[in-house]
């Protein structure tokens, strides 16, 4: 009997200070910590410089974030052009065997392009369609936004491995989360007239490093595919072409008298003026073509010698 006590009492000489210290840590944690910490855990904007380039998780995680560097949740195009844009040109790989395929995002017949519209600049392509009917991702990528955001209405952005990013505006609903995975042709949402539209049309954007691109430069929208399977970027196009505020501001500060413009839009495509120092090749390379595609259009042969002033079909 004796031993028995004796084993009780050192027993609890061991486990009472035990007890005591995980309840004293219980009264130490206050009463909302893990709702206060879950908030403080929640960012809208992830950088990712610290991920290790070797984790191939991260790469599926966030889509070409060796370039852009941040996974931003909260801004539709953050700039990062001058940050990021390093050098004269950027080849981007739009389609290959391991990366990605393309896919229309809804076949239909353009209704405004690229450019100025009503006084105001147009980022985007415009598509027919009705209320309801299917828009789907162009390339594999992974969502970066998907709400209600002002003037796009409902819109979803997608950013892909090969680092542009696709804009898919005034959709009726959205059928997909930030964060969510797509793969080309997966669908993403329903068409609309949401936002500063009139009637109902999908706004279709391709951007890269926040900057806008005329997608007539990269889709064949008669034939509904991809012109080629690579595009190259140059970073004067984006002053020369593409940033259409900072055109128009020296449109507007150029005398009348000026030189009429080199490049220009017709219903069967866009014409070249051929200007001074001009040949094929170059003319091929300003507007990411070839020179077969241009002798084809305009049934010349490549030794062709181009006159000054001559219109081609590119």
């Amino acid at each position: 009997m004796k031993k028995t006590v004796l084993h009780t009492t050192i027993l609890l000489a061991f486990v009472l200070p035990m007890l005591s210290f995980a309840f004293v840590g219980d009264k130490n944690k206050k009463l909302g910590d893990d709702k206060k910490r879950k908030r403080e855990d929640t960012t809208q904007t992830i950088n990712t410089s610290a991920i290790a380039y070797d984790d191939v998780d991260s790469l599926l995680m966030f889509p070409s974030h060796d370039l852009y560097g941040t996974w931003d949740t909260a801004s539709c195009h953050p700039d990062l052009f001058e940050q990021q844009f390093v050098g004269d040109s950027a080849t981007i790989y739009l389609t290959d065997d391991w990366n990605c395929g393309f896919t229309m995002p809804y076949k239909g017949i353009l209704t405004s392009e690229f450019g100025w519209r009503h006084r105001r600049p147009h980022y985007g392509t415009d598509i027919s369609l009705h209320t309801g009917d299917t828009v789907v991702a162009a390339f594999d990528g992974k969502v970066r936004i998907a709400r209600f955001m002002g003037g796009y209405g409902n819109v979803v952005i997608i950013r892909h491995n090969n680092g542009l990013e696709t804009v898919y505006a005034h959709l009726s609903k959205i059928l997909v989360q930030p964060e969510e995975a797509v793969v080309s042709g997966m669908q993403i949402g329903l068409g609309g007239n949401t936002g500063h539209s009139y009637g109902s049309h999908l706004h279709f954007e391709v951007r890269y490093l926040g900057k806008a691109i005329d997608t007539e430069d990269l889709v064949d929208y008669q034939k509904n595919e991809l012109k080629n399977n690579s595009f190259v970027i140059y970073k004067s196009d984006f002053g020369a072409k593409y940033d259409l505020r900072s055109i128009h501001a020296h449109q507007v500060g150029t005398k009348s008298h000026a030189a009429p413009a080199l490049t220009y839009k017709t219903p069967a495509g866009k014409v070249v003026i051929v200007k001074n120092g001009d040949t094929l090749d170059r003319i091929a390379k300003r507007n990411h073509t070839t020179i077969a595609a241009i002798c084809k259009k305009n049934g010349i042969s490549q030794k062709k010698v181009l006159r000054l002033g001559q219109k081609l079909k590119v």
